[in-house]
């Protein structure tokens, strides 16, 4: 049975939940993010490097496909299509997979503005690292508060700004 255990769905999901497996997603995940920055910098037309930085994207896609595959088959249907980080990452990697250079896709018109996702493959950090989740919760859960505040600030300022103009044209037509 155990020779057989990375055929079982529990093998590969233990597998994606193993904190080194983790750590090294997520500098892969930064190590992506890093090539695209500096190959903007260095190369923001594509006209001198292609095939260098070509060939290091279809590398991030490929190993970023086979995590997809490992995490879709350790959590099965239902879980892993209950997730919205997962949802998410599929629709990255698959984007992502549409740009493989053997593919030689171009999406017409308004759907090349879909390779623009893989620039948020960053925000896939915010699933692996624990802290980093609990920033983006915390941010979430501000927003009605700090919403509330912006409504409350706003009726303020209308109601100062009428008194505030009034005296502003009297002041204009005494000079």
């Amino acid at each position: 049975f155990s020779s057989y255990r990375w055929l079982f769905p529990f093998a590969s999901l233990s597998l994606d939940n193993n904190k080194h497996v983790q750590v090294f997603i997520a500098f892969l995940i930064m190590a992506n993010f890093s090539a695209n920055v500096i190959e903007k910098q260095i190369d923001p037309t594509g006209n001198r490097f292609p095939t260098a930085f070509k060939s290091l994207e279809d590398m991030f896609n490929l190993i970023f496909l086979v995590e997809l595959l490992v995490n879709m088959y350790g959590h099965w249907l239902k879980r892993f299509w209950c997730s919205s980080w997962n949802i998410f990452d599929f629709v990255v990697v698959v984007v992502g997979c549409i740009s493989l250079s053997w593919f030689n896709i171009e999406l017409p018109g308004p759907l090349s503005l879909l390779r623009t996702l893989r620039a948020f493959r960053v925000f896939r950090l915010f699933k692996r690292v624990p802290s980093l989740n609990k920033i983006i919760v915390a941010l979430a859960a501000a927003i009605p508060g700090t919403l509330n505040a912006f409504v409350v600030l706003f009726l303020f300022v209308s109601i100062c700004k009428r008194p505030h103009l009034s005296w502003l044209r009297h002041a204009a037509r005494s000079h």
